[in-house]
């Protein structure tokens, strides 16, 4: 009977599949010849996979991608699944145009993700007016002179980080004073310093964003968003794809891992409308509980939150620092301001865009110091010296190698390294630097017709040798002390020109907030610890076309170093 079902439910899997390759094969050859046919780009490995498998089954994220863009330059088609031509875009003046049009969306399959993972009050799922709304509301909240009020919290927040107690939190294997006495011994402990970031970068955002401890939260609430957050970057990697939402009733361990399969889901996945996703979406599959759970699990906290909060101003108790606190202390004095419900349905949001980011990026960067301890002792002198004399007033903003680093940082390891839009009429893209087709013609504008995938290809913008220099593939952060304008005419994205935090409308709302988190951190990791590779471990690589992630060769996601505490 079980082995039926099997066979019955693959036979249902492999004919579906087959109907679905069909519809797409007989779109393409209805609609005719594509007006980016004559771009040049990488020969296809095969009609079925096109260059897919190249771009995203890499050992090292860009191995193939970055050798392309120094053959083929900013603007190059690339073969989808089925033989669908791509455009790979890392042109700056194309991705303006393209990222601040209307004429160029989010996939469906994309909308439906985000509603599937956050409230349809979030911002990052409101459309349109509304969103102009939302963002109109919380920016003000996030503008410099108010993210810089933010700083105390985040100081406490990173300091309670470098305590001896540290160590019992991520090995969870003696008390206190049995570390202390270990440190003693051997002032040097290997571990996995993911776990330590994002427990720095979750203490750092449910403090100064949210008003509460991670105690406050409990350990459940932490469990569930510890697995939702696992689950959310497994399906930004996989793109939600068709081959995960089809297994019914299956449990899957979660993996960075995409493997054929999910590439096809994808490429079938992106032009099916919206509702196809939304229905699919209620499919009691074991990754889809798990993001329902983490969902409502963050709806409920929020809640209660803004609940306790509110209560408390009714009080008359003073009014706390954080985010949540200002925002119902503004009042609701007009329609432009969030209602208790609009902010509670921000929690999810705020705990995946300001926890799991900053702890991808600042473990990668202290990877990178690991690698390069003559800079590493540098920038831990720089900090030694400014928290000397600074007192309680540290000006962030004045530490040069500490910005430098930052911005490489972020340069370097994007956390999506790859976004597609789709063009939802037909128009005409400008470029920086005219290309010259395979027909020998020139052109300066590329022709593009509804429905076209485009590619922003953030990680290869942030290498562009034209705009970074001949060494835009490597580590080197004094690139950014040198005195040379990075910026250049275009200024794309909100900070240092780079299109980490996004660009145009849907810039990161919290950029700002982010930096100071990370200027934070580094300061209170780096000051008091130093960083080395240890001997024969395994070295994390950069994994992932849209979610940058350090992973081990087996699969796992980590990053172990040597820590060794100086202070």
């Amino acid at each position: 009977m079980g082995n039926s079902l099997s066979i019955n439910h693959g036979l249902v899997q492999g004919v579906g599949a087959a109907a679905l390759v069909l519809l797409f094969a007989l779109r393409k050859w209805t609609r005719g010849r594509n007006p980016i046919q004559d771009i040049a780009g990488p020969p296809s490995c095969s009609w079925i996979y096109g260059n897919m498998l190249q771009l995203m089954l890499t050992k090292q994220y860009g191995d193939y991608e970055f050798d392309w863009q120094r053959s083929y330059g900013a603007v190059y088609r690339l073969k989808g699944c089925f033989s669908e031509d791509r455009l790979m875009v890392s042109d700056p003046v194309a991705l303006q145009f393209i990222l601040n049009s209307a004429k160029f969306e989010h996939s469906p399959m994309f909308a439906s993700m985000m509603r599937l993972m956050h409230d349809r009050k979030s911002l990052i799922v409101a459309q349109g007016e509304n969103h102009r709304r939302l963002r109109a509301a919380l920016n003000p909240k996030f503008s410099a002179a108010c993210v810089r009020g933010y700083e105390p919290v985040m100081q406490r927040a990173a300091q309670e980080v470098g305590a001896a107690n540290i160590f019992v939190i991520l090995n969870n294997r003696c008390s206190a004073s049995q570390i202390t006495r270990e440190l003693e011994k051997s002032p040097t402990l290997a571990m996995d310093i993911l776990p330590l970031l994002s427990n720095a970068a979750l203490g750092v955002v449910s403090e100064a964003l949210l008003g509460c401890s991670t105690q406050d939260l409990g350990d459940e609430f932490m469990r569930i968003m510890a697995r939702a957050v696992s689950v959310k970057s497994f399906i930004f990697v996989t793109r939600l794809s068709l081959a995960y939402l089809m297994s019914f009733f299956r449990n899957r361990d979660l993996g960075l891992g995409v493997n054929e399969t999910a590439i096809l889901g994808n490429a079938i996945g992106t032009h099916l409308p919206e509702w196809v996703w939304d229905i699919a979406a209620l499919l009691p599959t074991g990754i889809l509980n798990e993001l329902r759970q983490g969902k409502h699990t963050s709806i409920k906290i929020g809640r209660q939150i803004v609940e306790r909060k509110m209560m408390a101003m009714r009080e008359g108790l003073e009014v706390d620092a954080d985010v949540y606190s200002r925002l119902l202390d503004g009042g609701h004095h007009s329609d432009k301001n969030l209602t208790p419900e609009e902010l509670a349905a921000q929690t999810s949001l705020i705990i995946i865009a300001g926890h799991e980011t900053t702890t991808n990026t600042l473990a990668f960067g202290l990877l990178e110091l690991a690698r390069n301890p003559i800079f590493q002792d540098s920038l831990r002198t720089e900090i030694h010296s400014t928290l000397t004399k600074g007192g309680s007033d540290v000006v962030y903003n004045n530490m040069p190698l500490l910005n430098a680093f930052i911005k490489e940082i972020l340069r370097l390891y994007p956390i999506l390294a790859n976004e597609e839009r789709i063009a939802v009429e037909d128009t005409v893209v400008p470029l920086a630097e005219s290309i010259v087709t395979t027909t020998g013609a020139r052109i300066s504008h590329v022709p593009v017709r509804k429905g076209q995938v485009v590619s922003v290809a953030i990680a290869s913008y942030q290498r562009l040798e034209s705009l970074w220099g001949p060494d835009a593939g490597e580590f080197r952060p004094l690139r950014w002390v040198e005195g040379v304008n990075y910026r250049g005419e275009y200024g794309i994205g909100p900070y240092a020109n780079l299109l980490t935090f996004f660009a145009g409308p849907r810039t990161c709302l919290g950029w700002r907030f982010a930096i100071l988190e990370m200027q934070v951190l580094i300061c209170e990791l780096v000051g008091k610890f130093s960083f080395e590779l240890p001997k024969g471990e395994d070295t994390p690589r950069m994994y992932g076309a849209t979610v940058v992630a350090s992973v081990l060769s087996s699969g796992e996601r980590g990053v172990p170093l040597c820590i060794k505490r100086i202070v």
